[in-house]
C-alpha cells in the first residue's frame, strides 16, 4: 500500500479525523485481533497436542518392535510450530493515547490512518499467515 500511495504522490497526505470516531474503529479493531489471536491460540494448542501424540505413537512403536536385549535411544520430542504473537498491548496504547487526548480532532498521516484505521500494520500480513495455520480469520 505505501508503494501505491508513493506513486501516486499521497504517503505525505494527512487527514483530520473526530477523535470518537477515530476511538470507535480502534477498538473494533482491538476486539477482532484479541478473537483471532485467541482463536489460534486454541488452534495451536490441537495442532501442538496431535503432533506430539503422533510423535509419542511413533517412538511407543519403535520400541514395541525392539527385541529382547535390544535398546533404542530415546531422543527428545521437539515439534515445530510457531506461536501465535499478540499485539494487543500496541491496541492498548494507542487506544489510551487517544482516550487521554485533549483533541476533538486528531491529525493522521496517510501511513497512520492505514495502520490505525484499515488495520494495515507492518507485519500484519506476516502475522496473519501465521495464525492461518490453526484458524480462519474474520478477513
Amino acid at each position: 500500500m505505501a508503494a501505491t500511495f508513493k506513486r501516486m504522490g499521497w504517503e505525505d497526505r494527512e487527514v483530520k479525523v473526530k477523535r470518537d470516531e477515530l476511538l470507535a474503529v480502534l477498538r473494533e479493531n482491538r476486539e477482532r485481533h484479541v478473537r483471532e489471536y485467541k482463536a489460534a491460540c486454541i488452534g495451536y494448542r490441537e495442532v501442538a497436542l496431535r503432533r506430539l501424540d503422533e510423535s509419542f505413537h511413533q517412538a511407543r512403536e519403535a520400541v514395541s518392535r525392539l527385541k529382547d536385549g535390544q535398546t533404542v535411544s530415546v531422543m527428545g520430542f521437539r515439534i515445530s510450530l510457531s506461536v501465535p504473537e499478540n499485539y494487543e498491548k500496541a491496541y492498548d496504547q494507542i487506544i489510551r493515547m487517544m482516550e487521554m487526548s485533549v483533541d476533538t480532532e486528531i491529525v493522521l498521516t496517510a501511513s497512520q490512518f492505514a495502520c490505525f484505521v484499515m488495520d494495515d500494520w507492518e507485519g500484519k500480513e506476516e502475522w496473519a499467515a501465521s495464525i492461518a495455520q490453526y484458524v480462519q480469520t474474520d478477513k
